[in-house]
């Protein structure tokens, strides 16, 4: 059974999670994530819509355009960018309105969560990353929903070094937070980027991902480090085949109820390749819950 939490002072925090849209579907349920994300800490929820520039966004066919046609293609890119923009709009009233974030004009912390809006345009990877330098969190959609974006996020994560949020059907809160524990230098980047959730989680579960196998890995140290914070856990053993951990972990953290599921991203230099590749990747497709990735 998890242990009650001990009292502790106050710790890690967040102040502002970015959360790029792009007037698509899957933007109800980034935003909603990223507000209940925010909200234990009041942090303030940045939305980005970037996109192309109008006038640059051409199509290529393999022929020059006139004048005439390149105003027409740039005029008919700017009411698409402003359709999706409306929509962006409508999205946020109503997350702030089921979930009691209040719009300002640009990013301040206050005693609710905040939320601002800002449309720039440009090479969108290029403006989230540049965004993403000075964020604590930014929140994406899995790589089965949306690829493009889910990109852009893995190139944040090695770059920038940001943590990502990868948006599932949102949790009411984040009480119950599941770390997936392989006693790696990568799963202790998961456990730091978490820290946060982990200081304001009522139940906090270290799953160990063991082979059939092996002996039970030594988590004194982890012990140390949650002591250290006034942090008390459940240590449980999950012992799966290599190549089905990941997976079976998923499985494991949506039947146990988790809100969050903290893991590593990879633990060698083809980091992009082991990223996209590897085995980490088939949580990272359609997981059943938020996760909390971080290089």
């Amino acid at each position: 059974m998890p242990k009650a939490k001990t009292k502790k002072a106050d710790g890690m925090s967040l102040g502002k999670v970015l959360v790029p849209l792009d007037g698509s579907d899957q933007d109800s349920i980034l935003l909603t994530t990223a507000i209940r994300a925010a909200k234990p800490f009041n942090a303030h929820v940045a939305v980005l819509f970037a996109h192309a520039d109008p006038a640059e966004a051409l199509p290529i066919i393999g022929v020059p355009l006139t004048a005439e046609a390149m105003g027409a293609v740039t005029d008919g890119n700017r009411r698409i960018f402003r359709a999706k923009a409306k929509r962006i709009h409508d999205t946020i009233a109503r997350a702030c309105a089921a979930d009691g974030a209040r719009l300002v004009a640009a990013p301040c912390r206050d005693e609710t969560v905040t939320l601002s809006f800002r449309e720039a345009a440009g090479y969108p990877p290029t403006v989230i990353g540049m965004s993403a330098a000075l964020t604590d969190l930014v929140v994406c959609g899995p790589a089965g929903s949306a690829p493009g974006a889910f990109e852009t996020a893995i190139d944040i994560v090695l770059h920038e070094r940001r943590p990502i949020l990868l948006a599932a059907a949102p949790p009411p809160a984040f009480r119950k937070v599941m770390i997936g524990w392989n006693d790696t230098i990568p799963a202790a980047h998961g456990l730091l980027a978490a820290m946060p959730f982990l200081e304001k989680a009522e139940i906090i579960e270290l799953v160990c991902l063991e082979q059939p196998s092996a002996p039970n890995f030594d988590t004194g140290h982890v012990c140390a480090y949650f002591k250290a914070h006034g942090l008390a856990f459940s240590e449980l053993h999950l012992r799966i085949l290599g190549s089905a951990q990941h997976m079976a972990l998923a499985k494991f953290a949506r039947d146990h109820r988790a809100d969050l599921l903290v893991i590593g991203g990879f633990s060698h230099s083809r980091v992009r390749e082991t990223l996209l590749g590897g085995v980490t990747s088939e949580i990272l497709h359609e997981p059943p819950l938020p996760v909390l990735l971080a290089h």
